[in-house]
């Protein structure tokens, strides 16, 4: 089953709930397991928070976010008018931890969504961060 829907946010830290209602339809009309759901949500998440936190949004621009699934893959396309920022060429790695005393904050973001991704995809687009991912589905 194809199930493809947007939504925009303002960039607020108070607006990511919008992100986990529309996974929330998304996963429930297209099937997906427990995990996945999750995983996508993490993914969406981590790089809107990022966008927020770190972008430097004009923010009267929102935050727009594509979630595409169909039987074989989930694509994720955001965009964001922000500095430019391609995480495609930040490949963080994080040190293995003994205790989460041992782990550092912050920097976790875009390891995540490369971790929980199959394809990352960045261009730029006037003034716009474009960011696509896709999370291929086991068969």
């Amino acid at each position: 089953m194809s199930v493809k829907t947007s939504f925009e946010m303002m960039p607020e830290l108070d607006e990511l709930s919008a992100i986990s209602e529309c996974v929330a339809e998304v996963s429930e009309a297209a099937e997906w397991p427990p995990e996945l759901t999750f995983q996508i949500e993490l993914i969406l998440e981590e790089l809107c928070i990022n966008v927020i936190n770190h972008g430097q949004v004009d923010g009267s621009h929102p935050i727009e976010v594509v979630i595409e699934s169909t039987s074989d893959s989930i694509k994720l396309q955001i965009s964001d008018n922000g500095r430019e920022f391609d995480p495609t060429n930040d490949r963080f790695s994080p040190r293995q931890i003994q205790t989460i005393e041992d782990s550092q904050v912050g920097g976790w973001g875009v390891h995540l969504a490369h971790t929980f991704s199959d394809e990352m995809h960045y261009k730029r687009v006037g003034d716009l961060n474009c960011l696509t991912l896709v999370k291929r589905r086991a068969s």
